[in-house]
């Protein structure tokens, strides 16, 4: 009951990953980044144990090829996954196994794999393709984004005889490029909400302004102000960050 995307910026140099679904947590279920930025995410009946094996595969020095056939030979369950692997260099992978929940299936595009499973049909990973083709100006963060939205406007999840289900977790994270290829430029989580993709919007409106502060504290510490003087200065400027929660008890 999920829908993905995983895609790399041909621009930036960036890679990442967004993803619902009506489970809780997905954030810290089903999506892997190694050390060398490489993504990958077991999904479906989400097999912990599966992403693990991909990970470990990958980061022992195997390709992604090589990565994916790990899970199919110790999984006797894989009929039941959903899995992806986006490397930094090469061809992109997806498995949709045969005993995955309908509607489930994936696309492969340039620089971008989108899947997902007990969906409303085969157009909501279309309508994601779509979306994230069509920002190309934007930054990767924007467009993983974007393509959940429409994913989340297409339809999303449903079970076969038509019964919608809410998204009531969702995550975002984009891994940075060079020698930062494995360092988290984003990394948003929404846990537990009644419409998680909307609260990811929010979520992510607001880091763009704290998400700078950070970047801050982390390579000027001895120019950064302190984080009440900081939002207090945010919270002049006005906009979203006045939604955020308080410093203050």
């Amino acid at each position: 009951m999920t829908f993905t995307i995983a895609a790399r910026c041909s621009r930036t140099g960036e890679a990442g990953l967004a993803m619902a679904t009506v489970s809780l947590a997905v954030g810290g279920l089903c999506p892997w980044f190694t050390s060398n930025g490489d993504v990958i995410s077991s999904q479906a009946y989400a097999s912990k144990r599966d992403g693990e094996r991909m990970y470990r595969a990958m980061e022992e020095g195997k390709s992604a090829g090589e990565a994916i056939e790990v899970p199919k030979t110790h999984d006797p369950d894989i009929d039941y996954r959903q899995l992806l692997i986006l490397p930094r260099e090469g061809d992109l992978l997806a498995f949709s196994g045969d005993k995955c929940r309908p509607w489930s299936g994936h696309q492969i595009g340039d620089d971008f794999i989108v899947a997902g499973n007990v969906l409303a049909g085969e157009r909501v990973i279309a309508a994601m393709a779509a979306a994230f083709q069509d920002s190309k100006t934007c930054d990767l963060a924007e467009r993983l984004l974007r393509a959940l939205e429409a994913g989340r406007d297409a339809g999303g999840q449903a079970l076969p005889d038509g019964t919608s289900l809410t998204e009531r977790s969702a995550s975002l994270c984009v891994l940075g490029a060079g020698q930062d290829r494995a360092i988290r430029l984003h990394d948003l989580r929404v846990d537990m909400h009644n419409s998680a993709v909307t609260e990811m919007r929010r979520l992510f409106e607001v880091h763009k302004v704290h998400g700078n502060y950070a970047e801050s504290r982390d390579l000027r510490p001895d120019q950064t102000a302190s984080m009440v003087v900081f939002e207090a200065e945010a919270l002049r400027a006005g906009g979203i960050f006045a939604s955020r929660p308080s410093c203050y008890r």
